[in-house]
């Protein structure tokens, strides 16, 4: 026995149902919440401090100060787009920063050495959590937290504490030099964030992690190196965090304990923002950037206001808050 819909059913149906014009337009709204909200931002802080905030020495200000940040989102699209996690990338650049400033002060080492030792240092570590995600079965979360708290103790070990200053001028230089008025280090931080947002969408390395992202297992019945992927990607995020350590203690002049701790929260909340900027929701290295630059006007807005220090990480805790129901509003329409 069958029973055919009546024509007021199928009318209900067919009013509820979500067209591809409505699905499109939902879409598009979306993806320019963010560009809109960060403008917003902007005009709001403008009016309230219009003499200090709307000024391109404040907007270079702003950038060049959240350099290290800027780097370590990079990185991190690549691993969420396996839909991993790296916990420890705060410590990996605390502890490229520390080998590099004290193979300066301890060891008299050449900047541009202790430069290459710093980067090195990060990639070797991420190169680490990598291997015991890919070959251990280890779960990224848990995995990279243990590392990060390791590698914390270990440089506490060898610091005591202690803040290393006297390093090479040159090395200051890092994030002092400027072409006319325009900072060296923004131009080659562009770049980079540029190379691997390319990386990811245009090249099968990126295609490669999205397959894995999607569904690991069947990624690795086509053919995709899952492992060889993972290794890469906790690696470069690992030499990305060793760049932010070493553009960290180039700012600070000095190391000191835990450069890169204040790190983890903004990123974070950064890398789920770019979601709504991306194609089918996914991480992607320019809608990260967008919203590091967002988070980094409303910190910034909120110290000239002169209101304490906790209202600018409590707005990021909420900021990564919206993003993730957002997120999980999206895959429950799907």
């Amino acid at each position: 026995m069958t029973t055919q819909a009546t024509p007021e059913r199928r009318a209900t149906v067919a009013e509820t149902a979500p067209t591809p014009r409505r699905r499109l337009t939902a879409a598009g709204l979306e993806r320019w919440t963010l560009p809109a909200v960060f403008v917003l931002a902007i005009a709001l802080f403008s009016i309230l401090k219009p003499a200090v905030f709307p000024t391109p020495a404040n907007f270079i200000a702003i950038v060049q100060q959240n350099l290290p940040l800027l780097v370590v989102v990079g990185g991190l699209c690549v691993v969420l787009a396996l839909r991993e996690f790296d916990l420890s990338f705060g410590f990996v650049a605390g502890a490229a920063g520390a080998l590099a400033v004290q193979s300066m002060v301890l060891w008299q080492a050449n900047w541009i050495v202790a430069t290459l030792l710093g980067i090195v240092f990060g990639a070797v570590l991420g190169a680490v959590n990598g291997i015991l995600v890919a070959y251990t079965r280890l779960p990224s979360f848990i995995g990279t937290l243990a590392t990060g708290a390791t590698i914390q103790g270990v440089m506490l070990a060898i610091s005591s504490q202690t803040i290393f200053s006297g390093i090479a001028p040159e090395y200051t230089l890092i994030t002092g030099a400027t072409i006319g008025t325009l900072p060296i280090d923004i131009v080659v931080v562009a770049v980079l964030l540029v190379a691997i947002g390319a990386l990811l969408r245009f090249t099968v390395f990126g295609r490669h992690a999205s397959a894995i992202g999607d569904n690991p297992v069947a990624a690795r019945i086509a053919g995709v190196n899952v492992k060889g992927i993972q290794v890469l990607s906790f690696t470069l995020v690992g030499a990305c965090a060793g760049i932010s350590g070493v553009l960290l203690t180039s700012q600070a002049g000095q190391y000191y304990p835990d450069p890169g701790s204040s790190l983890l929260l903004p990123a974070f909340a950064a890398a789920y923002l770019s979601l709504s900027l991306g194609r089918g929701w996914r991480f992607n290295v320019g809608g990260a950037v967008l919203g590091a630059l967002f988070l980094a006007v409303v910190s910034t807005g909120v110290t000239m206001l002169n209101q304490p220090s906790w209202l600018g990480q409590l707005l990021q805790g909420l900021i990564l808050l919206i993003a993730i129901l957002a997120l999980n509003r999206r895959r429950g329409t799907r």
